[in-house]
């Protein structure tokens, strides 16, 4: 897919954001004895393209459920200058969802909106998400169980939106969502953040005769699908533009579990979007200091 040049540009820089986002990760995962591993789009592009994905315009890697719990300490003290780690509950009274995440402060994506303030602007950065892999109970209907609550606290924490779009839901879905934000509202949001992380790490060690595991807090349609956790034993590294990142040892099957379809096929032109930044407005300081 061809994009204008002032597109190319700001992917470009989005890259180079990401990149040193990566690094900043990495040295304090190095420290501490961390893995990390790229994921969604951005092991796709190391994969298949040794690069990023031409249109893909943030950061994503996942961890474990121990490591993360030991970068997140680490995190709040030992970003260098110019990074700032993110928790879902650092946000005041407002809720955008359940990923935590790390943001390069001398940057932006977009322009400055009513929804951003809510937010004290902390999201209109380049920014890597972090996903938790945690343990699915060797018992499924336990794991069952905490996914139905799941849905229901992250319903109720919709209310805690600036603005809440409804567009995307219809009938019985709509009404539920609609009678949980209703409630939500009058719940404070670091409750709601607290709730949800008790029940995704609720099966921790419960998994060892069937070893699997799931990403708790990604994408809300995805929360559902069940991976081996042998699949993120094990790092193997791959190059994005000549520089070697962590990939987890199972990628294939991850991605397979994930998207569901051939990951090595590039989407049709016709699907491709830039979902969180505008070209005109992104901007990159950080690599000039």
């Amino acid at each position: 897919m061809q994009f204008d040049r002032e597109t190319e540009e700001a992917l470009k820089k989005i890259h180079e954001g990401c990149h040193i986002l990566f690094r900043e990760i990495g040295r304090i995962c190095k420290k501490h004895g961390i893995s990390y591993h790229l994921d969604s789009g951005n092991l796709i592009g190391a994969i298949r393209e040794h690069s990023d994905i031409p249109w893909d315009d943030d950061a994503d890697i996942s961890m474990t459920r121990a490591d993360y719990e030991v970068f997140r300490e680490a995190a709040k003290t030992e970003l260098a200058p110019g990074f700032q780690f993110i928790a879902p509950e650092d946000t005041g009274d407002v809720f955008l969802d359940f990923i935590p995440r790390v943001i390069l402060k001398d940057s932006k994506l977009r322009a400055d909106s009513p929804e951003e303030a809510a937010f004290g602007g902390i999201y209109n950065h380049i920014l890597c998400d972090i996903f938790i892999v945690d343990d699915v109970s060797d018992f499924l209907p336990v794991h069952k169980l905490n996914r139905v609550k799941q849905i229901l606290i992250y319903g109720l924490a919709m209310g805690k939106r600036p603005a809440l779009d409804m567009s995307s839901y219809h009938g019985l879905s709509r009404i539920v969502i609609r009678l949980l934000s209703m409630i939500g509202k009058h719940i404070r949001a670091d409750r709601l953040t607290r709730a949800y992380d008790r029940v995704s790490k609720a099966e921790f060690g419960r998994n060892r005769r069937k070893n699997r595991c799931y990403f708790s807090n990604c994408l809300f349609p995805d929360v559902h699908k069940i991976y081996d956790k042998d699949w993120f034993t094990g790092t193997v590294y791959f190059p994005i533009d000549g520089e070697d990142f962590p990939c987890p040892a199972g990628y294939d099957r991850i991605l397979w579990t994930l998207y569901e379809s051939d990951y090595m096929v590039p989407p049709p032109a016709e699907s491709i979007s830039l979902p969180h930044c505008d070209p005109a407005e992104v901007e990159l300081n950080y690599a000039s200091r």
